[in-house]
């Protein structure tokens, strides 16, 4: 009996270290929706990869300070590892207390290089730092082997609830059809720097886009959506404050649906943005869900480039086309360019030529994905 005994244990304690538990740390200002959402991709594709357990604490660092959420860390990490993601300025304000461990790993995220990468002390206690690709090679070099390098953004739009808005909501809030196309149109966006000054997404861009979907419908069923930046703004830059609140829209939006009636695009649905809206499902979901069930196509604004990280990670290789506009800055256009080197996506050009590159094998697996892989390898190094 002794002997039983004593071989059940081992085998119990060789099971017990080949799962050992992982804890996750997710570290963002949940008022900055972009950037709590790249956290949670990453969480979702860590647990998708991982053969370890992992446990989340999920943490708004506008509401939970550093000190607590280093206590918190430290006392995990007396009986298992510990992985903290950090997402934006409040991924970078809850590690600043932070001290390194031996089973603490440690990785920031952003949309762009955020000047506190330049600050030593605050590299001596991260190990990874994801950003795009496009970001320029200077800034690259400052971080060395710290570098995740990712094609788009890491986000939380996943397949299955895609899939799951369509079938649920499809049949009751679309036009019936055998494809659809759906529009995404853009929106006034800052210039990165201290100006903040803007571009926006003018008459001009929404006639002309409205030209190329006449001519590329043919029999699809057209799904148009905006967003909250989309007419924001007069010709003067100045901010219009009723747009998209108490059921009033934009002029860019209204413009848009003017000119497809004016081709004679009839079969028209529009997702009119609404601060605040009760809506039960996500409408850019229900789109994408729509274009993947028929396989049809998304048209999506450059000058976002979550959504568009979010198309591309969501549908087939040639399902996507990025429309350039005049909203877009460098970063915009940097982010599009390596979208179309990778193969990702069809790229439109002064709402009139299409570019795309051929790739041979599997497209780039998105950024959730590749932040994840070397996390899992950073653990268990």
């Amino acid at each position: 009996m002794m002997k039983q005994f004593l071989i059940y244990s081992g085998l119990f304690c060789m099971l017990n270290c080949e799962a050992q538990a992982i804890k996750l740390y997710l570290l963002s200002n949940h008022d900055n929706a972009g950037d709590h959402h790249q956290c949670l991709g990453v969480k979702h594709a860590l647990i998708k990869l991982s053969h370890d357990p992992i446990s989340t604490e999920d943490l708004n660092t506008k509401i939970t300070p550093s000190l607590q959420i280093k206590n918190s860390i430290e006392k995990d990490l007396a009986d298992q590892k510990v992985i903290v993601v950090g997402s934006g300025e409040g991924g970078i304000e809850g590690i600043k207390d932070l001290q390194s461990n031996p089973s603490l790993t440690t990785c920031l995220l952003s949309h762009m290089f955020l000047e506190a990468y330049q600050n030593p002390s605050l590299l001596e206690k991260v190990n990874l730092i994801a950003l795009p690709t496009h970001v320029s090679a200077g800034l690259k070099d400052k971080l060395g082997s710290k570098l995740i390098e990712t094609t788009g953004v890491a986000h939380n739009r996943q397949i299955e609830m895609v899939d799951e808005v369509y079938l649920e909501w499809g049949q009751k809030e679309l036009p019936a059809c055998d494809i659809y196309l759906a529009v995404v149109l853009g929106g006034d966006a800052p210039i990165p720097g201290p100006s903040k000054e803007m571009r926006l997404f003018t008459e001009e861009d929404a006639t002309l886009l409205a030209k190329y979907v006449a001519q590329d419908a043919n029999d699809a069923c057209v799904l148009v959506l905006n967003g909250p930046r989309t007419g924001k703004h007069d010709a003067d830059k100045k901010e219009i404050l009723t747009v998209h609140r108490g059921g009033y829209s934009d002029r860019i939006t209204e413009l848009f649906q003017k000119e497809l009636a004016a081709r004679d695009v009839e079969n028209v649905k529009i997702f009119d943005f609404q601060h605040g809206s009760q809506t039960p499902y996500n409408s850019f979901d229900l789109a994408l869900g729509a274009v993947k069930a028929t396989r049809g196509r998304i048209i999506v604004p450059g000058d976002s480039t979550s959504m568009v990280s979010e198309a591309i990670d969501t549908l087939c290789p040639g399902h996507v086309l990025v429309y350039e506009s005049s909203a877009m800055n460098e970063v915009h256009h940097a982010h599009i360019a390596s979208e179309l080197a990778a193969g990702r996506a069809y790229v439109l050009t002064n709402y009139n030529d299409v570019s795309c590159e051929t790739k041979k094998g599997e497209p780039k697996p998105g950024a959730a994905t590749v932040i994840s892989q070397r996390l899992l390898e950073a653990v268990n190094d």
